[in-house]
């Protein structure tokens, strides 16, 4: 039945940053379904309405504002996400606050102005649900005081463990370290259901904080967006008779490296010349300096290339022309990225660098590819070797369909149904 739904989001459309692109597809297609639905989101992601949204309230925010001294450096980030920059990137230099407010600088910067606009919000709209998604962590504190203050079932959503696989260094103090624990727990136990984007991020709010129902619903891709980009890339881009393997998007600024694969295509070339010289590696993205001296290093000319970074368009039709797509991973087990389902979506065959992550467990049992260990040059060979002469099974076309946003949405609907409801069956698994 329709449903009016709160999604409370940090970041939204039209932000070009890949977590907005999740509160973007439920918000399209829960709206293409019949539900009212209603997105409360900041303004650092810009303006103007969202598609499948009834109403949109952005909030005032203090990265968006003359008092945050990183905007510049976020301001960049944002224009790198477009495919603005052509050549190198520096990531925002880390704020010395983020070492003291518990459990992120948005509680002080964003939910103060965010959880008065959730309360209006929800007196006015009445919805019916409640969900919230992170990080940062703290936009929990929004859907627990809806929840408590006004009954309202309360779905918390997990794009990243909070202190499961921690992507950032940790708080220096140890009671900074017992309340950042003491929040994890409890916000997380205390929501109506828990949807999580990777299978061991939801086993762990489940198993060890002790989640009331703990549920996977994987990052996805918009099918709809491919209608727009039919047609070949420009020119010179691939080059005939290669096959060619392309990394799309950033490397350092989300901690991943190209020396493993870089140390794979070497030992390709020392134990098999003639496959060596058939393949060349393509990085479609803004690089460090470091980055492009790495991967234009002397002893690997003809098999590596850098495109610099191009715009969304052009990086779509290229991951649908290519022959293979590399996504290489920091190795962390709970790994997916927003960039694996755009491959998925290409129908292309994808190979990760970084065997034990949940991204190779996706493309292997699917057979939309292969996977390596990325301690491993030898076996990264091997791997790249079986690609290039045809010796990995790969499954029919197809899919992406699992992880279109249509099919996903359809699978918080019963998250949503039994939030409401107050089911008592728990899901890890989908």
């Amino acid at each position: 039945m329709p449903r009016t739904i709160l999604l409370i989001a940090h970041l939204s459309p039209p932000s070009p940053l890949s977590a907005a692109r999740r509160t973007a597809g439920f918000a399209k297609y829960l709206g293409r379904s019949g539900h009212r639905v209603v997105v409360l989101t900041s303004k650092v992601s810009g303006s103007g309405p969202i598609e499948g949204a009834a109403r949109v309230v952005r909030t005032r925010d203090v990265m968006a504002s003359n008092l945050n001294w990183r905007k510049s450096g976020f301001e960049a980030l944002l224009g790198q996400a477009k495919g603005e920059t052509t050549t190198t990137v520096a990531a925002p230099p880390p704020s010395r606050l983020e070492d003291v407010v518990v459990p992120d600088l948005a509680l002080v910067g964003w939910v103060p102005f965010a959880l008065p606009a959730a309360l209006k919000l929800a007196r006015e709209e009445r919805p019916d649900v409640v969900w919230t998604t992170g990080p940062p962590p703290s936009t929990n504190f929004i859907g627990l005081a809806l929840q408590r203050r006004l009954g309202l079932p309360w779905i918390a959503d997990i794009r990243d463990g909070w202190r499961f696989e921690r992507n950032h260094s940790d708080f220096p103090l140890a009671p900074q370290r017992a309340l950042d624990a003491f929040l994890d727990r409890t916000l997380t136990r205390s929501a109506d259901r828990v949807t999580a984007v990777t299978r061991p991020i939801a086993l762990d709010a489940n198993e060890r904080l002790g989640a009331r129902h703990a549920t996977t619903i994987s990052n996805g891709f918009d099918l709809d967006e491919l209608e727009t980009l039919a047609g070949p890339p420009p020119d010179g881009l691939l080059s005939p008779g290669r096959h060619s393997l392309l990394y799309t998007g950033r490397l350092g600024y989300a901690k991943r490296s190209p020396v493993s694969l870089l140390d794979g295509l070497r030992a390709l070339k020392r134990d098999e010349p003639e496959t060596a010289a058939r393949i060349e590696v393509l990085f479609a993205g803004p690089l460090r300096d470091d980055e492009r001296a790495q991967i234009e290093a002397p002893d690997l000319a003809g098999m590596t290339r850098v495109l610099g970074s191009l715009d969304r368009a052009t990086t779509m039709r290229l991951q649908r022309a290519t022959d293979t797509l590399l996504l290489i991973t920091t190795g962390n087990p709970s790994e997916t990225g927003q960039k694996l389902f755009e491959y998925l979506a290409a129908d292309r065959p994808v190979f990760v660098v970084g065997d034990r992550t949940e991204a190779a467990r996706i493309v292997t049992e699917a057979k939309a590819g292969s996977a390596a260990p990325m301690e491993d040059p030898v076996a990264i060979a091997q791997a790249l070797s079986d690609l290039v002469n045809g010796r990995t099974e790969i499954a029919p076309d197809g899919i992406a369909q699992r992880f279109h946003y249509a099919a996903l949405a359809a699978e918080l609907e019963d998250e949503i149904e039994a939030a409401i409801g107050g089911s008592s069956a728990t899901t890890i698994d989908r």
